[in-house]
């Protein structure tokens, strides 16, 4: 007998009498069968904090690089008169509680059917793009002169040659400009309060931003009744985020500056608060009845 056989007559011979005997690869076969029980533990309070706090480092991580970038593009965003239109935009006259308009840095709004303002010194209307260019002065006729174009750094002492070289011949200095520069054309309203020149915003000229810090320099201020002129929020070139504080800071100083120069001049500053709440891309355009009321125009003309 083989060895083989041996065993399984062993395994014949203890089976209990009457049982069937059991076969090797059935026996195998109920064991793997059998059901395992898989026992549930909840992670331990460790793993859950570890968890939560890396989900924690990944939302700050997401927030921060949110806030920077949003900063980022905050600091380089084009400032008001590098990317905008050069053509003239028509638009409506401003109206009671319907005064904000876009801000054209590099032209002029149109009224339909106007070709724009009459200065001293030009034979017609400056065109358009002249206005987007750096300020120039004209000399008109019985003391007259105009300015026309943008207050750009260093206006201001161009100015003050055009005024002395006059001898003193100028009395009435026509605006049309989209302003610029604040503290130029802080510094041009004080020699004009100083050299007694009346100032004048025609028909359908265009005094905006810091133009009109120019025009509260008038000994007596004359607007036209169809003129625009608006205000709007100061702000301060930075070209990078880390000076953004920086450029915050010093849009404050400039506009305490403003409003005690306004208050200086004899200009009701409830007028600047109307800058200050308008964002720097678009203009808060007086009305003549506001014009009048916070004293910008000691007088309202034509049409």
């Amino acid at each position: 007998m083989s060895p083989v056989d041996a065993t399984d007559a062993s395994r014949l011979r203890t089976a209990p009498a009457g049982a069937e005997p059991v076969q090797p690869e059935a026996a195998a076969e109920t064991t793997e069968q059998r059901p395992v029980r898989r026992h549930f533990t909840l992670p331990s309070e460790r793993l859950v904090l570890n968890s939560i706090f890396r989900l924690l480092i990944v939302v700050t991580a997401v927030f921060l690089a949110y806030d920077y970038r949003t900063i980022y593009e905050a600091a380089n965003v084009p400032l008001p008169g590098e990317t905008e239109r050069e053509e003239p935009l028509i638009m409506e006259p401003p109206r009671e509680r319907d005064h904000v308009r876009p801000y054209l840095p590099r032209t002029t709004p149109l009224r339909r059917s106007s070709k724009g303002p009459t200065m001293p010194g030009y034979a017609k209307p400056p065109s358009h793009d002249s206005v987007g260019r750096k300020m120039t002065f004209v000399r008109g006729p019985k003391g007259t002169a105009s300015a026309v174009g943008r207050i750009e750094p260093g206006t201001a002492a161009e100015f003050i040659d055009f005024i002395e070289g006059q001898g003193g011949e100028v009395k009435s200095l026509y605006l049309h400009s989209p302003g610029g520069s604040v503290q130029d054309a802080i510094a041009m309203s004080k020699l004009v309060r100083q050299k007694e020149i009346v100032t004048q915003v025609p028909d359908d000229a265009y005094c905006a931003s810091s133009c009109p810090i120019v025009f509260s320099g008038g000994k007596e201020r004359t607007v036209g009744r169809n003129a625009w002129v608006g205000v709007h929020q100061i702000y301060a070139v930075q070209k990078t985020a880390g000076d953004l504080a920086d450029g915050m800071s010093q849009a404050q100083t400039i506009t305490a500056e403003v409003q005690q120069h306004l208050v200086d001049m004899g200009i009701d500053t409830r007028a600047w608060l109307h800058a200050m709440k308008t964002p720097s891309d678009q203009l808060y355009v007086f009305t003549p009845t506001e014009l009048k009321e916070y004293n910008f125009a000691t007088k309202v003309a034509g049409g």
